[in-house]
């Protein structure tokens, strides 16, 4: 549903998003909302720095450790190897592309704690000139959903997904 959502306007930009489905996916323990902001964040990322490519290409499937894994893939400008280390921290943008795109530096960090927040991983993969390939995971509800039930340390569904209730924690 995120994809095609976002598909509108990656056409306005002139590209076009592939999405591939790899096998039967799980359903997933996760917000939504949340998960559609990656998504979002990463899609609109590939958008602006995918360069002359009109392909952004969007797989999901289940890894070997039965995780679901997402990758949004440009064929665009890539990322230098010296901003890699620094790519998902609050407020950083590369001094090589911030002056043609525009941008927070707040997108990355967002996806990153997101992801992070619901027992995730986030990485890149990237050549310059060749393109990116942001990947993250999200655990299978069958994986955890024991631990929803038995958990007693706060985390209770609410109207926007799984939070964690901080009044429980005061002394």
């Amino acid at each position: 549903n995120a994809i095609n959502d976002l598909a509108l306007r990656a056409g306005v930009h002139g590209k076009h998003i592939e999405l591939q489905i790899n096998g039967e996916i799980p359903p997933v323990a996760v917000d939504q909302l949340s998960i559609h902001e990656v998504l979002n964040n990463l899609v609109d990322n590939a958008i602006k720095y995918s360069g002359n490519s009109d392909k952004i290409v969007v797989t999901t499937s289940v890894n070997k450790d039965g995780l679901i894994e997402t990758s949004v893939q440009d064929f665009g400008i890539g990322i230098p190897s010296a901003v890699m280390p620094d790519l998902f921290q609050k407020f950083y943008r590369s001094h090589k592309s911030r002056v043609q795109i525009g941008g927070t530096g707040l997108g990355l960090y967002l996806c990153k704690s997101i992801v992070t927040a619901h027992d995730g991983n986030i990485w890149v993969r990237s050549k310059e000139g060749e393109g990116s390939i942001f990947t993250f995971t999200i655990q299978a509800f069958d994986k955890i959903k024991h631990e929803q039930t038995d958990n007693q340390d706060g985390i209770m569904r609410g109207a926007h997904g799984w939070i964690k209730n901080h009044s429980l924690n005061r002394q």
